[in-house]
């Protein structure tokens, strides 16, 4: 996986400074939190996805033909804008030919694999083919025929994997991309197809190195430890947050599963971890006491994002000893994964 503000990304912009880029993914965060958060109560099929921050190359079809597509560990469905395309997004590489794919095949409004995908799958009135419209809460969709052909990720080939090959799609995408890979808990996900082809099966471990740089997915038999903590209901992988450590303080949970909707989401798409108000209030309250003996000044944030910020020009900010109690595993953060640094002399805690 490709962060999109590492160099090797192709949507870096090397005109941007490193803070309008920490300023950028803030903002990002922000509107996928805003957007999950009013789309409670819509239908699980919009789904939650909005400028996603990791972009992985595969390819799709024989000969392979090379794909750009955005993680998305909120959502199941792989998809490409495919010919012949009634309304499409501007894209730089030329879109998929299914013609062009000796692999390639339609699946029909009956076949089993449909019937993975419904209710976001369906049969016109004027075709036998397995049509889906798939809608995500920030506007963007695609649709098209529910599709199989044969999908290579670096040197494995997945022969009849499932995607979308969108006829029409639209929604906020630079042009680089082509469509999207679901890496949700969903039977037509990628990691639920390609699970039977790698070893360690469906279990896999994801790396996010603390600044934006390249990242992976290493499947394989070691990441089952990291199931006992992670459980999944649908699409969204969840953990259970049952305290916090600050220092020598111990905040506690209070979990209400009306409030938590499930306790907590991972999100590939999300820079900033979002706590219950409540939860956070008291977070931020603890951390803010640690630090006034550290004789750090109190900042305004400057990326208007509202975070409780303070003025040091350390490069590794002396923070407090932070641990989230998950259900079966402790995790202990460093002081990079506390705090994010904004600007030149400001430093924020990466929470809200």
């Amino acid at each position: 996986m490709i962060h999109r503000d590492t160099p090797s990304s192709p949507l870096y912009n090397s005109s941007l400074t490193d803070w309008q880029r920490v300023s950028n993914a803030l903002r990002r965060s922000r509107d996928r939190i805003n957007r999950f958060t009013s789309s409670e109560d819509e239908s699980p099929d919009h789904l939650m996805y909005s400028e996603g921050d990791y972009l992985v190359n595969i390819s799709i079809g024989t000969p392979p033909r090379p794909f750009i597509g955005i993680v998305d560990t909120g959502s199941d469905l792989i998809w490409t804008q495919c010919m012949p395309c009634r309304q499409c997004f501007e894209q730089n590489p030329p879109l998929f030919d299914p013609a062009s794919s000796s692999t390639y095949r339609a699946l029909s409004c009956m076949s089993n694999e449909c019937r993975l995908l419904r209710p976001a799958s369906f049969c016109s009135s004027n075709s036998s083919s397995c049509d889906y419209q798939y809608s995500y809460v920030d506007g963007s969709n695609t649709t098209g025929n529910l599709s199989l052909d044969t999908v290579t990720l670096g040197s494995t080939s997945i022969p009849k994997t499932i995607f979308g090959c969108g006829h029409q799609n639209g929604g906020d995408f630079s042009g680089i991309e082509s469509g999207i890979v679901g890496l949700g808990r969903g039977a037509v996900s990628f990691i639920s197809q390609i699970g039977g082809y790698l070893v360690g099966g469906k279990y896999f471990s994801y790396c996010l190195v603390p600044n934006p740089a390249m990242s992976f997915l290493s499947n394989n038999s070691n990441a089952t430890s990291s199931s006992k903590i992670v459980s999944a209901t649908q699409t969204f992988y969840i953990v259970e947050l049952q305290g916090i450590s600050v220092g020598a303080n111990n905040i506690t949970l209070n979990a209400d599963a009306k409030a938590f909707k499930g306790n907590m989401i991972i999100d590939s798409g999300t820079n900033l971890m979002y706590l219950p108000e409540l939860l956070y209030d008291s977070f931020k309250s603890a951390i803010e006491e640690e630090l006034k003996y550290r004789d750090l000044e109190m900042k305004q944030d400057p990326t208007g994002s509202g975070l409780s910020c303070f003025l040091t020009k350390y490069d590794i900010l002396p923070g407090p000893n932070v641990t989230f109690h998950f259900k079966g595993a402790d995790v202990k953060l460093k002081s990079a994964n506390t705090f994010v640094r904004v600007d030149d002399e400001t430093v924020c805690l990466a929470f809200s």
